[in-house]
């Protein structure tokens, strides 16, 4: 992904990363009693890099419509 527009409003979006001290993750529900994404059921790594290190994927902002966009295709999960 190089340049997107908004699948929301079509507005240009600003590429930028999604950062965190710990491994991110899409999960289907938020859990109280677990941190680690990989322990829940259907979770999806966004990034791949282990937990003890600065966390990142890729990522679009609309400033417009306060949306993102976040492509970890890149993530060797």
């Amino acid at each position: 992904m190089n340049e997107e527009n908004c699948a929301v409003c079509g507005n240009g979006m600003k590429r930028g990363y999604i950062h965190c001290g710990n491994r991110l993750a899409w999960v289907p529900k938020v859990s109280k009693w677990s941190v680690e994404p990989n322990f829940h059921k259907g979770a999806v790594l966004l990034s791949g890099q282990n937990r003890f290190s600065i966390n990142h994927v890729n990522a679009y902002l609309c400033e417009t419509c306060n949306k993102v966009i976040i492509d970890y295709s890149a993530q060797a999960n």
